[in-house]
């Protein structure tokens, strides 16, 4: 048994848990570095549950992945076959040849799941960095109970198996968050290099810039809280000066000019505010009340920590907006986790110890499964569609309400186009007009709406188009969910030879 784990005579210290469990192990176990081994255990059980959580997640491509993952593609085809590309600049939510290039790369090498991956890996990366962070500013056990709870909220569980932008920005504003709580200069550069990503990555991010900056600021001397801010500014300033051209009207129609996709009442944000992070919440609140009676710059820590937890619900509520409600609710659980672990630990001090803090635990555990679940299943499963489509594939175009979808697991069927609704959605007469010239070999659509009343009208508009044109025949009725007796795929295909 080595000096670590030797108790010295006639003094008593009481162990803490990790050097309790090293000298419980057997002796062939019990080495100088054991009880520092057996600490990990918590962080990677942890780790391993938020793994299960997002792996055990199924469902086929989320309109976010595939219009990410082809993008990218259309750009890498145009960099190595001189293909034309489209510019979507107006159309993507961040620098469109950044992150949708890297998905296209994951996809080529491994598909889907890779990609899907890959955002478990950040979402892995982010919620260690939180913890690590907590380390730094002397909270190692507030810093585990931080990690606990945020690995175990739902829209965290969400983000980690979703193959879009999220997981990447939630990395690094995290890892943002780690390097700028640290000492040294070269940590400074990090921090500053991560933030400066983000809202290049994501341009909504540029919101949680000042949270980060300020937390830096109080943690660090101003020297070095300057040099992040400086290199924070000068990336997206630089990305703005080469690209302006390319991205000035999608950062406008993603921020400033934002039109709002379907209608939402405060009443429903809020309610699901509290399915997603409700209890993350209250703990962070409970959290920043404790924070602030230790000092002053504790409370200005708390408070940041909580107007950057709050950052998306308020723009959300602001806007009536449900896009992306569910996911964007990760970010908030990203600062709100710092508090709440605050809150647990000393919660796990007090008469009843660890049980209180373990009933919390499961409650968020159990929210988290259920949410997260949830909201993988709000899409529709296009896999009946694309059997259909694959026992008798007919070139021409196919209009859709997941056309982005399909025209992602279509990728290898060229000659198959697949057209949105959106395309119509300015004046959905024309869709009828499109109907009657037979310009769609296929159309395929849903007996329930969209969520988006532009896109319903479209939809209802080809219904009756279709069903008034003897030139076309309902030859699939196919179920959009498993457990819906009235959301059904109605596919229509032009009769041949008319």
């Amino acid at each position: 048994m080595s000096h670590i784990l030797q108790r010295p005579v006639g003094e008593y210290r009481r162990p803490a848990w990790n050097e309790a469990v090293a000298q419980a192990l057997p002796p062939r176990f019990q080495h100088e570095s054991t009880p520092r081994r057996v600490a990990y255990l918590p962080l990677i059980g942890l780790l391993a549950v938020l793994t299960v959580l997002s792996v055990r997640l199924s469902n086929t491509a989320f309109v976010d992945e595939a219009l990410s993952i082809t993008i990218g593609h259309n750009y890498l085809d145009h960099w190595f076959s001189g293909q034309a590309v489209v510019e979507y600049g107006e159309s993507f939510s961040g620098v469109p040849f950044l992150y949708p290039v890297l998905a296209a790369v994951l996809d080529t090498l491994g598909g889907l799941g890779l990609v899907r991956g890959f955002s478990l890996l950040c979402v892995l990366a982010a919620v260690v960095f939180v913890y690590r962070a907590a380390v730094d500013l002397g909270y190692r056990s507030e810093g585990m109970l931080a990690l606990a709870v945020l690995a175990l909220t739902g829209p965290v569980v969400f983000v980690g198996a979703l193959a879009t932008f999220d997981a990447p920005v939630m990395a690094m504003l995290a890892g943002a968050l780690w390097a700028g709580v640290r000492r040294g200069w070269g940590s400074a550069v990090v921090s500053g290099v991560l933030l400066g990503l983000v809202p290049m990555v994501k341009y909504a991010g540029v919101i949680f810039l000042p949270v980060v900056i300020g937390i830096v600021l109080l943690t660090s001397t101003r020297r070095r809280a300057a040099l992040a801010a400086a290199i924070t500014v000068a990336l997206p300033a630089t990305a703005w000066l080469m690209w302006s051209d390319r991205i000035a009207s999608g950062i406008a129609l993603n921020t400033v000019d934002r039109t709002v996709s379907g209608d939402a009442s405060p009443g429903d944000l809020v309610g699901w505010m509290v399915l997603d992070i409700g209890i993350l919440a209250l703990l962070a609140l409970a959290g920043m009340v404790l924070l602030a009676r230790n000092g002053r710059r504790q409370a200005v820590l708390a408070a940041l920590l909580f107007i950057g937890g709050m950052a998306m619900p308020a723009a959300h509520l602001v806007l009536g907006e449900a896009v992306s409600f569910d996911k964007h609710m990760a970010y908030s659980a990203l600062f709100l986790a710092p508090s709440a672990g605050y809150f647990l630990a000393k919660l796990s001090k007090g008469v009843w110890k660890f049980l209180p803090v373990t009933l919390l635990l499961m409650v968020v555990l159990l929210f988290g499964f259920s949410r997260s679940e949830a909201m993988y299943t709000s899409w529709v499963d296009v896999r009946p569609v694309l059997d259909v489509i694959e026992e008798a594939p007919r070139a021409g175009s196919y209009i859709s309400p997941a056309a982005e979808q399909l025209d992602y697991h279509l990728r290898d069927r060229p000659e198959i186009r697949n057209v949105p609704l959106s395309g119509y959605a300015e004046n959905p007469d024309l869709v009828r007009v499109a109907v009657e010239d037979q310009r769609f070999e296929t159309a395929i659509l849903r007996t329930v709406g969209t969520g988006t009343p532009d896109l319903d009208a479209v939809q209802d508009v080809l219904l009756q188009a279709l069903r008034d044109n003897p030139n076309y025949e309902l030859t699939a009725t196919l179920p959009a969910r498993e457990h819906s007796e009235t959301d059904l795929w109605l596919v229509f295909t032009r009769v041949e030879g008319q």
